[in-house]
Order: structure tokens, then sequence, then C-alpha cells
């Protein structure tokens, strides 16, 4: 075996575990190709011309047009958001905040392209199961069999006044409906940014009547249809959050 050859099979080789450890669907798509080219050359190397052209027209051609077509027809993915300062909020005509970052970086890193929708009414989770989207805005979100939901991507905390009954929309627990943040009065549940807004829109509010009811997070929610981009996207905060010196960072740009 001359060392053309085995130069060939090792190149095969590293193609191929380069294109199965990619995240980013393009580059999976241009890893194949060159593992489809290289293969063609040791077919001509192993006097084998005609199974060589067919790999380098099928293999390394057609297949990688026809994978291209199907991720340009599924790398628009809708995000229906919830308007939160800090988190996700529009400025200037643009979307700002530590969530809307971090989807963003995860989406290019997919190279995958997203369609915002901002939403501002209790329907927001049967638009999500219809479309199989993903919802974002400081959504605090307990299991549910109809959704996923992601890891924590910051921490949070969640306090009541009286018996809690409502919550501003963005949490969904069970048993407490959810409504929007003007029509809260007094027996509800309610998380640290939306309390902060509410204390500055409703002076009869006393801090003395607030009790810490848990801890918790916020998280993204993901339509069931989009099981393996919620695994991607766990892998990814994971990763965020072990470079503590990116994260940190992250948290300080957006809430001081």
């Amino acid at each position: 075996m001359n060392v053309s050859i085995i130069f060939l099979l090792g190149c095969l080789i590293i193609f191929a575990l380069y294109t199965l450890m990619q995240d980013n669907h393009l580059y999976a798509i241009i890893g194949y190709g060159i593992f489809s080219v290289a293969l063609s050359v040791l077919f001509f190397l192993l006097n084998a011309p005609d199974v060589a052209f067919v790999e380098i027209t099928v293999g390394a051609a057609f297949v990688i047009f026809i994978y291209i077509l199907a991720i340009k027809k599924n790398a628009e993915i809708t995000i229906y958001y919830l308007e939160i300062p800090y988190l996700i909020e529009k400025k200037d005509n643009k979307l700002h905040g530590f969530e809307y970052e971090i989807i963003k970086n995860f989406l290019e890193r997919k190279g995958l392209d997203a369609d915002f929708i901002k939403v501002d009414d209790a329907s927001v989770l049967e638009k999500l199961k219809d479309h199989g989207a993903i919802l974002v805005g400081g959504i605090i979100f307990e299991d549910n069999k109809e959704f996923l939901a992601s890891k924590p991507i910051i921490n949070s905390k969640l306090y009541v006044i009286g018996e809690p009954k409502k919550a501003p929309l963005g949490i969904f627990l069970p048993d407490i409906e959810t409504f929007q943040q003007n029509d809260l009065d007094n027996d509800f549940v309610i998380d640290e940014i939306r309390l902060q807004n509410l204390k500055n829109s409703l002076e009869k509010l006393k801090t003395t009547d607030l009790k810490t009811f848990k801890r918790s997070g916020y998280r993204i929610i993901f339509s069931k249809k989009d099981s393996s981009l919620l695994r991607d996207f766990n892998k990814y905060i994971g990763e965020i959050k072990k470079d503590r010196k990116y994260y940190k960072n992250l948290i300080r740009r957006y809430f001081g």
C-alpha cells in the first residue's frame, strides 16, 4: 500500500470525525463534501475510475446540493418573545438584552436564522404549540407535558403577595392564571425583574407585603417538535456557564 493511499485513509478518518463533531449544519456539509472528494480520489488511486466518478458527482455534488436546499428551507426559526427589560427589549428599533444575545449567538452557531415576533397575550403557548416555535422573555416555567423547557439561563426569585392566584404573563405555574402585569392588584406571584417594573407603576405596592415564594430561573421554552434543538441549546448554556468570565461579563453588561 503506497504512501498516498495511507495518507488518504488517514484524511478520511479526520474528515469523518470533523463532520460528526460539527454543531453547525453548514460546516457539517462542508466536511461531508471534503470527505466525498477524498474518497473519490482514493477510488481513483485504487484503479476504480468509474466508482470515483460516481462518488464525485453523486456523493460530493448532488447530495450536498440536496442537503443545502433542505437546510435553507428549514433554517429560519420563529421566536416569540415577551418584551421585558434587561432580558429582551427593543431599543432604537433593534432588539437587545441578555436572553436575546444568548439565543442569537446560539442560532448563529447552528447556522440558523430567526424571525422574532413580539407577543403580549396569554395565547402565546397555543401559538408555540401550533407553529413549533421558541418562546423567550423572562419565562419561568415548571414542567409541562406539552412543551420543553431549557436549563435556567439565569437565576431569579419568585415573590408572593397574599395568597397567590395570578401571575404576570411569562410566569407559567400550575393552578395559577396568567394576566397582564397591569391587571395585578393583590394575591399574585411575581419574579424579580417584573417586580421592579411593578414597583415603578404601582405606588400602593409595599415591599413589606412581599414574601419570598421560591427560587427559580429564567428559561427558554421549545416546542416538543424541537427536542434536538433543546438538547443542543442546553449543551450551549452549559458551555457558557463554564466560561465564568464570559458569563459574568454578560450579566454585568445587562444588569450592571
